[in-house]
């Protein structure tokens, strides 16, 4: 998987799962017609570039910009955090809306996926 494209992977991967989960496209929370990394990219440069105008206003001693600042660092804060939140509810939709067998109790994450989990 390309680190840079992780996003898309995970949609792509769930655009192959879902059609067992759901019943329309009404029920998904994430837009799987759009490039999620470019979103999620574009939302971190504008996060990236209030910080620094926050620096600068800070800086230069501009109440009125830091102000501002930190609304756009509140905004793009929460637009990074609806985009997780979109996520993470598609996945509960998957989990619930699939008939899965249960995971054992006891169950670990076979060696040969190199999943680091902890």
């Amino acid at each position: 998987m390309n680190k840079s494209q992780i996003f898309n992977e995970i949609k792509d991967i769930y655009l192959r799962v879902m059609p067992a989960a759901i019943s329309g496209s009404e029920d998904l929370m994430v837009d799987y017609d759009i490039d999620l990394d470019k979103l999620f990219l574009s939302d971190t440069e504008k996060l990236f570039a209030a910080t620094e105008f926050l620096d600068k206003a800070k800086k230069s001693d501009d109440k009125a910009a830091v102000q501002a600042a930190l609304v756009y660092i509140r905004v793009y804060s929460m637009r990074l955090s609806v985009f997780f939140e979109n996520i993470k509810d598609d996945t509960d939709l998957l989990l619930k809306n699939i008939d899965w067998s249960d995971i054992p109790e006891d169950y670990q994450v076979p060696e040969h996926y190199n999943f680091q989990h902890e």
